[in-house]
């Protein structure tokens, strides 16, 4: 079945893209480490709960989890960008706004 192991691979990329152990990801999206890992091996088939936990876990659209895109967003950009992109999509918004302040600062600065 390709489509299920579309899914679980797309899981495992994810979570190796937010540099998270097994155990790291299993508590940020409300599961157990032993489920990320079954699911990560194709051994269980992630149903639409269990999807929709790890989306919102994650803060991504569950659509990313399920559809075959061929177009990669991210494509062309730095890996140090999509790499802070997918940690800050984890991150509370007074973080990601004071991230971005500091990163303005320090830009204008260099001008």
């Amino acid at each position: 079945m390709k489509d299920k192991n579309n899914i679980c691979k797309k899981i495992r990329e994810l979570r190796q893209s937010m540099k998270l152990t097994q155990s790291q990801f299993a508590e940020l999206v409300n599961l157990s480490e032993d489920s990320i890992g079954k699911i990560e091996r194709g051994v269980t088939i992630p149903n639409v709960e269990t999807l929709y936990k790890i989306a919102e876990g994650v803060k991504i659209p569950i659509e990313n989890l399920i559809t075959s895109s061929k177009k990669n967003p991210a494509e062309g950009l730095p890996k140090t960008l999509t790499d802070l992109t997918t940690y800050l999509k984890t991150r509370p918004s007074e973080d990601i706004k004071l991230i971005h302040e500091l990163a303005v600062k320090i830009l204008e600065r260099k001008k």
